[in-house]
């Protein structure tokens, strides 16, 4: 869920269909104008995309060239990448810098196959920002002709979905939510200005029984302190609780769960807008609620670089002429090898006992492999050999290296399921498993470097 805007034009752009890419909307509250021209300009382009932007500024300004149209307004703006191709359409919805890989986004998409419903309120959202607010000529006029392509688009093939999205424009966005009680309420942090009104509305909505605050793994006791008494200060009590590397780490995502019933708003980190409808003055603000996994919670306690698990199983690691390093969740190893999918196999048994799941990148000269494991389930992607996603179910007794350890081709033993080429959209069953993670395709690729690598 925390990625780039650039990664999903990436993802297009290295399509196996090599479907055009027509239309890149970016709409940003944090919009750094350099890093769009130098990154995601180029990268939508590249498919011959027209590119739209709009942005907050001080000073408002405007700028029109035949393949693209740049506005920025005085008045706060929501976080949203829309992708539109000839059939398909990616949606996401953030918060917070569209060239900063650590924040929230979470992603709509339909294509052949069908065209979720929801996104007809993405359009209605467009259409009405184009006819709604004072905006340059020129970008209403990109907002309205994008909102008609993406209901083309959506009376193609249209699909019910349980995503929704939600928006400010005539009423709250806490209007949108359930009634309570719910069960949990989970905020992440940094919540900017701890908005005390926008926290008593969002609890008194809900209702929860205990409210929790995810916080970075890595911060200090200390930090987390601070964060638990801020909302303390704002009227909500509420426990401390870490989450994954890779998971939101800032105010973008509110969770909330009834009995099974679990779901997740991703919006801006300023929780104003819970409160405060645009047609007010308020700031725009647009969001995605879907059904969620619970949050993880951090598989390691010890850093390795101060020893922790890495210590054990570096040695063993390091006697194969290896090299062994964590990073934000994988475990990485680089040598000589000439295949890597048994040594990643291998690196995943040795450090089951240490985390929950086990993600491991192994690379050599002639390619990688990536393996993400949770017993009994382990999906496996490597390139340039066999450029696919495979499920498997591996039972005891066998192990992943048993699986996966033998000569040099793959084992279809415990396949499950084969989901071809990298490049594209995984089958459902890949990204049910990864989203039971708290994770998805888009950043393991991204970890792993590949989504920015030539076919």
């Amino acid at each position: 869920m925390s990625f780039s805007p650039l990664a999903l034009l990436h993802e297009w752009n290295a399509r196996a269909d090599a479907a055009p890419l027509r239309e890149f909307l970016l709409v940003g509250a944090v919009m750094d104008l350099s890093a769009v021209e130098e990154d995601l300009v180029p990268a939508a382009q590249d498919r011959g995309a027209a590119v739209t932007v709009l942005g907050t500024a001080a000073e408002e300004a405007s700028v029109v060239r035949p393949d693209r149209t740049y506005a920025l307004i005085e008045r706060s703006v929501p976080d949203l990448a829309l992708l539109l191709g000839d059939e398909h359409v990616v949606a996401a919805f953030g918060s917070g810098s569209a060239t900063d890989e650590d924040r929230v986004w979470t992603v709509l998409r339909g294509g052949p196959d069908g065209v979720p419903w929801a996104l007809a309120e993405l359009g209605a959202w467009l259409s009405s920002c184009a006819t709604g607010l004072t905006l340059p000529a020129s970008l209403a006029a990109r907002l309205t002709s994008l909102a008609n392509r993406l209901e083309d688009l959506l009376l193609t093939n249209p699909t019910e979905s349980a995503a929704r999205v939600v928006h400010n424009l005539d009423a709250p966005l806490l209007s949108h939510l359930p009634e309570g009680p719910v069960d949990e309420l989970t905020l992440h942090a940094p919540l900017r200005g701890y908005d005390a009104p926008a926290l008593a509305a969002l609890t008194r909505r809900l209702s929860p029984a205990r409210v929790r605050l995810g916080v970075p793994g890595a911060w200090p006791e200390q930090d987390r302190e601070d964060a638990v008494r801020a909302l303390a200060d704002a009227g909500v009590e509420a426990t401390a609780y870490p989450v994954a590397a890779g998971f939101p780490e800032h105010g973008g995502l509110v969770e909330w769960h009834r009995g099974d019933q679990r779901s997740a708003l991703t919006c801006g980190a300023n929780l104003a807008a819970l409160t405060s409808a645009a047609a007010t003055g308020a700031n725009l603000e647009l969001g995605l609620i879907v059904p969620a996994v619970p949050s993880p919670e951090p598989a390691e306690t010890a850093a390795p670089e101060d020893g922790g698990h890495l210590a054990g199983v570096a040695s063993e690691v390091l006697a194969s002429g290896w090299s062994l390093e964590y990073d934000s969740g994988t475990h990485r190893v680089r040598g000589a090898f000439t295949n890597p999918v048994p040594v990643a196999a291998r690196v995943v048994e040795l450090l089951e006992e240490h985390a929950d799941p086990v993600i491991v990148h192994a690379e050599g000269p002639k390619g990688w492999a990536l393996i993400v494991w949770r017993r009994p389930t382990l999906l496996l992607a490597s390139a340039p050999r066999g450029s696919a996603w495979r499920l498997y179910r591996v039972d005891p007794p066998a192990t992943p290296a048993s699986r996966l350890g033998g000569g040099e081709g793959l084992s279809r033993v415990g396949l499950t399921r084969t989901s071809a080429p990298l490049h594209r959209v995984p089958h459902r069953d890949v990204i049910a498993f990864l989203e039971s993670l708290g994770t998805d395709h888009i950043a393991l690729l991204e970890s792993v470097g590949h989504l920015t690598r030539p076919l």
